[in-house]
């Protein structure tokens, strides 16, 4: 078992309360410490109003409130350091003997005696430090450390600040599109930063964009030139705003399987509304019905790729991110990563150039045949795989 323990110093006790993207220090760090399978106990003094707001099961004020009937490695933390979820999970992993212990230059990483008699230490005035200068008098110091930018100073100000900016750029995916990654990205970071200090919730967050989704297919159906265009930036703004839900959800420890199946049907009704009004638009100002055939394809295509990919991939996935790849498989070939490249959404911009030259009628024509193509890709890899 692996349990971190926080240790607030003399006159640090209310740091845990100041907030870090919307969560006070203290919620992150157990949120930090159990998404890491650790066991986390804040050492605090006296009975104050955070031993309060705290889970009893994770605050201790005296010694004999310590778990310490586990067997294993406990982590300490300095009270002006906050490690990342994959840091913990880093020094979950690390080995060291009972006869030495790692010093993080923010936590400490050893095997407690019988009884855990040295954390005693940790209830006195600067109970890390006292807890440090004991251990280096009885075990071999052995140097070790997080990746940079995952054990982040956390006791000013500005060291809060940087930690939040390192916290929110964490959350950009290696698997995004260029446009996603250097366009959308920064403007809807710049967005969740803002959110994650209100109440609002990723689910209203993802029900938000796809009403500006919707309203962006209303405007696109209405007619060429300024509609056109309005509805485009509309659709796009869907996009960027569709970003903030699932950074929120993850900034802040609010990832459902709700959330999860909202965002994605979200997604692909607003995607089949915009192909749907490109095509009645279309068909309204030529006074012909094709243009209705073709949005109807796209459509069509649009809910049975959304099908194959739902009920291949996330229905099969009880926790975590549900939607991350085209294919429920660990491997992946060469066609599934092309799949998972032509399933990104920069295709909105296209959307947003055509609009500007009256010409959305060409993007039609390419998704109604292109949607179904990707369809049945999609139904042969399910059925290879």
């Amino acid at each position: 078992m692996k349990v971190l323990f926080c240790v607030p110093a003399q006159d640090l006790e209310g740091l845990l309360n100041e907030k870090i993207a919307g969560l006070h220090l203290w919620e992150r760090l157990l949120n930090h410490a159990k998404n890491a399978g650790m066991h986390p106990t804040f050492i605090l003094k006296g009975d104050g109003l955070l031993s309060k707001v705290i889970p009893p099961e994770s605050v201790a004020t005296t010694f004999n409130d310590l778990p310490c009937h586990h067997q294993g490695k406990v982590v300490v933390l300095d009270p002006s350091f906050l490690p990342t979820v994959k840091c913990l999970k880093t020094l979950s992993l690390m080995p060291v003997s009972e006869g030495e212990f790692m010093d993080l230059g923010g936590c400490i990483l050893f095997h407690p005696s019988k009884g855990c008699f040295e954390l005693e230490r940790l209830f006195g005035v600067e109970g890390y430090q006292r807890l440090k200068d004991f251990l280096s008098v009885f075990l071999r110091p052995k140097r070790a450390g997080c990746e940079k930018g995952e054990l982040l100073a956390v006791r000013t100000e500005k060291d809060r600040k940087k930690a939040q900016k390192l916290l929110f750029k964490a959350l950009v995916k290696d698997t995004e599109g260029f446009m996603s990654r250097y366009v959308e990205r920064p403007i809807s970071l710049f967005i969740s930063k803002r959110l994650a200090e209100t109440s609002i919730t990723p689910n209203q967050i993802t029900v938000i964009s796809t009403i500006i989704g919707l309203v962006g297919a209303f405007f696109i159906s209405l007619g060429q030139g300024f509609w056109q265009v309005a509805g485009a930036l509309l659709f796009l703004a869907h996009s960027i705003i569709d970003g903030c839900d699932g950074e929120i959800a993850r900034i802040k420890f609010m990832e459902s399987r709700l959330g999860g199946v909202l965002d994605f049907w979200g997604d692909n009704l607003v995607h089949a509304a915009v192909f749907w009004a490109i095509g009645l638009e279309w068909a309204v100002r030529t006074g012909s019905t094709y243009p209705l055939y073709l949005g109807a394809a796209a459509v069509f295509g649009t809910l049975l790729s959304a099908s194959i990919v739902y009920f291949s991939t996330m229905t099969k996935v009880k926790e975590g991110p549900l939607y991350t790849s085209v294919s429920g498989s660990s491997e992946k070939g060469r066609i599934v990563k092309i799949a998972d490249f032509l399933s990104r959404r920069d295709f909105i911009y296209l959307v947003v150039i055509l609009a500007l030259f009256n010409h959305l009628d060409w993007f039609l024509v390419a998704a109604s045949v292109g949607s179904l193509v990707f369809a049945g890709v999609l139904l042969w890899i399910r059925i290879r795989g």
